[in-house]
């Protein structure tokens, strides 16, 4: 094919104009040049193409100089192992690894290709974050915490609080300092502040500042107590993350510094929670089971047959799993969603429910009414692995128990995945315990409970081992309505109906699907046939459940009725038929070694990376809520609402790592900034992308993204079954960062050399010898 000559834009215009008026006078070499501006034909591009010059700029694009794995993981949700391209020592694009489907478990089973490619939108633009321009690229410190420390710490006489033009926090400048000064000047602030409010004096001073007496007292004369740390997010980084609380129990050698307590008296610092401050927990599933929380890996969808998506935004929230929805949909799963929205899972579901926001404890109860109500549950189910048996005395509202009926009742011993301890006996460490561990004394005070066996026509003891096919073998019956008269060990007769008895009688009274459309917005007819559909997928039944609806202070009422309806139906426990909640650090337990890391004996450090730890725990767990409530207790009139055992001490210094919801996006943020944070004496934060967190903080610790870590790490996900390893990555440290580990080492080692003792750089031995292995 020869291609016309096609003279230059400027020629052309040029013969143009030289044609007069231009409108018929063209030369030749214009009409020439009108036919170049025709579109080419190509009979088929694979035979012979004109121009392929633009391949090579796509190429040169894509072309790069070399690649690494690393992880995002920015929830504990998700967890994508991602592909970060290098060119020119800069990462240009990032992509999935394609694999996951090389993973395999103990028992040698290998993933399934379904798993690659594993990422999501915000995974592969995490390239702007990396370069952003708002990384934190050095320590900074806020300009009048750096002079209230370069001025000896001066405070009121009175008091000890300090000055307010030292605190001016969001609105003085911050300053660059050397990672040495941002490690010393906060190791300086902690002993100060652990001094200061030491012994009686520090009680008084407190006292002065207007702290409730009951959170005084909490602190035991340890200033160390009034100090808090915090790893937002602790199962994102074992190791690096969970520093924070390894790093509150070496506070116990500061305790001893100031107090001379000994190891046996020391007090460490006090460290915070997690979800249950994001209160994205759900309450009700210790309660029913005894669990944190019951879940199951999202990729179990398409066994079921019928999947409730529950208060959760799949589609959006678990965008790197939502393709298991999507395609199990395309196999025959039915979804419905129930939500107070129409979200965009709601685009990709067979049935959609809207419900008023905090009402889903009434459409569960609602469904469980039209279960029981059409006989359409499980009996022979609910009879041996339920608790709806169970006998109720009528005069006391409680439980009846074995030793009230049978005289000289002596409870048998617990066989079935349960460790009693006698007397005397200790603990296996938790990596060892194969199931709950409980104590004599707490055995006898349980004891057991008690049915009516139709079969005997009389009461019958009931074991906590007696379930599933263990009470299939007990030969009875036991009654599931009506009252019955039972004769006690005194002598006594007491009226008694079972559980299921007077939970039916509740249902039909409050939660009809008439009743509950009047609470909840949904009609009753889609509240009948959603129960309908429960039953006919029996162990088929997935609830998926989300972290909206546990943000009602009725929550825990949605999680007891959820798995009312789940075990009424036998969906419990199966593969495709199950209750799951997708939030909170409840998998961190898969890590059982981890109370050796975080609960080492400072004072008695293990420098053998080949020996385990020795175990003592200084630090105290506290919920941040009562930090966010004004740093108060509740309480109403003169009752005290807070138990004993979870009253916290007042804050007076501050250390988070990985999380902007304590100062950033934390509730009743006005409140807390104006009126909670200036009674607090020091603030810091590791943090790689500057938040408002960092507005408010006193030293900012710049640390590694994921893309730069130096120390290998791990984590996990509570939607997905891998367990993940951050992988220590070959990319140069784009600005002056260190990881989160070494910012507490670096800590630790500053409070050493203020207070001249060495234990402090022993705790962190081996990273000060090049590596976290052994940890």
């Amino acid at each position: 094919m020869v291609r016309p000559r096609i003279p230059s834009r400027r020629r052309f215009l040029c013969q143009v104009a030289s044609a007069g008026l231009g409108t018929a006078l063209f030369s030749s070499h214009a009409l020439r040049a009108l036919d170049g501006l025709r579109p080419l034909y190509v009979g088929n591009p694979l035979w012979h193409y004109p121009n392929r010059d633009w391949e090579r700029v796509y190429r040169d694009l894509y072309r790069s100089d070399s690649s690494f794995v690393f992880l995002c993981a920015p929830n504990d949700t998700h967890n994508c192992l991602l592909r970060g391209f290098v060119k020119n020592g800069v990462v240009t694009r990032i992509a999935p690894t394609y694999g996951y489907h090389k993973a395999t478990d103990l028992h040698g089973n290998q993933a399934s290709r379904r798993w690659d490619p594993r990422c999501c939108q915000k995974g592969l633009a995490l390239v702007r974050r990396f370069y952003g321009d708002r990384r934190c690229k050095r320590p900074l410190m806020r300009q009048g915490f750096k002079e209230w420390v370069e001025a000896g710490f001066p405070r009121d006489e009175k008091t000890g609080a300090v000055d307010p033009k030292y605190l001016k926090r969001g609105a003085d400048p911050f300053v660059p300092v050397s990672w040495d000064d941002a490690f010393r000047y906060s190791a300086m602030a902690l002993e100060n502040i652990a001094r200061t409010y030491s012994g009686e004096q520090g009680m008084a001073r407190l006292r002065a500042q207007g702290y409730d007496p009951l959170m005084i007292e909490e602190t035991r004369g340890a200033g160390t107590q009034v100090l808090k740390f915090r790893g937002g997010m602790p199962p994102l980084g074992m190791t690096r993350v969970f520093a924070q609380y390894r790093l509150a129990n070496a506070m116990a050698l500061l305790d001893d510094r100031i107090r001379g307590s000994g190891p046996d008296d020391a007090l460490g610092g006090r460290g915070w929670d997690n979800y249950s401050w994001h209160t994205d927990l759900p309450p009700g599933h210790p309660m029913v089971t005894g669990q944190q929380t019951v879940d199951f890996d999202l990729c179990n969808v398409e066994h079921a047959g019928l999947a409730l998506i529950w208060g959760m935004n799949w589609i959006t929230t678990k965008m790197p799993d939502s393709h298991w929805m999507t395609e199990a949909r395309m196999k025959g799963t039915r979804i419905v969603v129930i939500a107070a929205e129409y979200s965009a899972t709601s685009s990709k579901a067979d049935e959609v429910i809207i419900v008023r926001p905090g009402t889903t404890p009434a459409l569960a109860l609602g469904i469980a009414q039209v279960l029981i109500g059409e006989k359409l549950y499980d009996r022979r189910y609910v009879e041996a692995n339920t608790d709806l048996p169970l006998l109720v005395r009528m005069d006391t509202g409680e439980l009846l128990r074995a030793r009230d009926v049978f005289a000289n009742y002596t409870p048998p011993p617990l066989t079935n995945n349960i460790k009693v301890l006698q007397p005397g006996e200790a603990p296996l460490p938790i990596h060892k315990q194969f199931g709950p561990v409980i104590t004599e004394e707490q055995r006898r005070e349980w004891n057991d409970f008690v049915i009516w066996d139709d079969l005997r026509g009389g009461p019958t003891p009931l074991t906590r081992d007696q379930v599933a096919d263990r009470f299939t073998r007990l030969g009875v019956r036991p009654r599931l309505s009506g009252e019955v008269t039972v004769r006690l060990a005194s002598g006594e007769t007491v009226a008694c109906r079972t559980v299921f008895d007077v939970t039916r009688q509740m249902l039909d009274a409050s939660y009809t699907p008439e009743q509950v459309e009047k609470i909840t917005w949904a009609p009753a007819k889609a509240i009948r046939s959603l129960a309908r559909q429960i039953a006919r997928n029996a162990e088929r039944t997935l609830f998926v459940t989300g972290m909206g609806p546990n943000q009602f202070f009725n929550s825990d009422l949605k999680d007891r009725a959820v798995f009312l309806v789940a075990a009424l139906t036998r969906n419990i426990g199966r593969i495709g038929g199950n209750v799951g909640s997708y939030a909170g650090n409840y998998r961190a337990s898969f890590f059982n070694g981890l109370g050796q890391y975080i609960a080492e004996n400072p004072f008695d450090v293990e420098t053998d990376p080949a020996r385990p730890a020795r175990v003592r725990r200084y630090w105290k767990p506290e919920s941040v809520h009562y930090f966010n409530h004004g740093d108060t207790i509740l309480r109403y009139g003169k009752a005290v609402l807070t138990g004993k055992s979870h009253i916290p001490t007042p804050t007076k210094a501050i250390h988070v790592s990985n999380s902007n919801s304590l100062i950033g996006n934390a509730k009743g943020h006005y409140d807390s900034i104006v009126n909670t944070f200036p009674r607090v004496e020091f603030i810091a934060i590791n943090e790689w992308w500057w938040t408002a967190s960092c507005e408010y903080s006193d030293v900012i610790f710049p640390v590694d993204s994921w893309a730069e870590l130096k120390f290998p790490d791990m984590t996990i996900s509570v939607t997905n079954p891998f367990l993940y390893v951050f992988p220590a990555t070959p990319l140069p440290r784009i600005h002056d960062t260190r990881s989160d580990v070494e910012v507490a080492q670096g800590i630790c080692h500053a409070l050493g050399e203020v207070t001249g003792d060495e234990r402090y750089k022993d705790y962190w031995r081996f990273l000060h010898d090049g590596g976290m292995r052994p940890y």
